[in-house]
């Protein structure tokens, strides 16, 4: 049985497919595309990951429901990278364990959610690393280690100072390169 909210969640997502519908802490919540600065910043996180991701044969997916739990919420991270042949739940859902790198950038309405609410859904869903990249706070916090009880190593670093992404990327962030520093 489909619950009230997942319905009304699957009603808005399939009258505006052009915007990041997400289901966060049980209500829906309509992400308008993002401001120049935000894709900005998502182009630097992509000329940054492209070469790696290439390499291994992986692939970034823009605009992907991640798979949380048959009760949980539905998000939609602004970047997901996800390895050859990821498990999916549904066409537009990936399973949280099954992808290498979920990516957001921090706008004006979803601090909290990123910040907080995320990680904490998340690392339970056995999602490896997590990374949000916060413009307000000129800072990127990157989650890893994920356990039922949330996640085991949280780095954070103001903007400009290089970010290890661990296995399995063992690759570096120029995260000076995201912002205008």
């Amino acid at each position: 049985m489909i619950r009230p909210v997942e319905e009304r969640y699957r009603t808005v997502r399939d009258l505006f497919p052009e915007l990041r519908i997400e289901m966060v802490g049980g209500r829906i919540v309509v992400n308008e595309p993002g401001t120049w600065q935000h894709n900005t910043i998502i182009a630097q996180v992509l000329f940054q990951l492209v070469p790696v991701v290439a390499e291994r044969g992986w692939e970034i997916w823009p605009n992907i429901s991640v798979f949380i739990g048959a009760e949980a919420d539905r998000y939609v991270p602004d970047l997901t990278v996800v390895p050859q042949n990821p498990v999916m739940e549904t066409d537009e859902a990936v399973h949280g364990r099954s992808t290498v790198l979920l990516v957001d950038v921090v706008a004006a309405g979803n601090a909290y959610d990123d910040h907080v609410v995320k990680p904490m859904s998340y690392a339970p869903a056995g999602v490896p690393l997590y990374l949000v990249i916060d413009p307000f706070q000129r800072m990127v916090k990157l989650h890893g280690g994920p356990e039922v009880s949330g996640y085991t190593q949280v780095t954070v670093e103001p903007v400009g100072v290089a970010l290890h992404l661990p296995a399995p990327w063992d690759h570096t962030l120029d995260t000076g390169k995201l912002l205008d520093v």
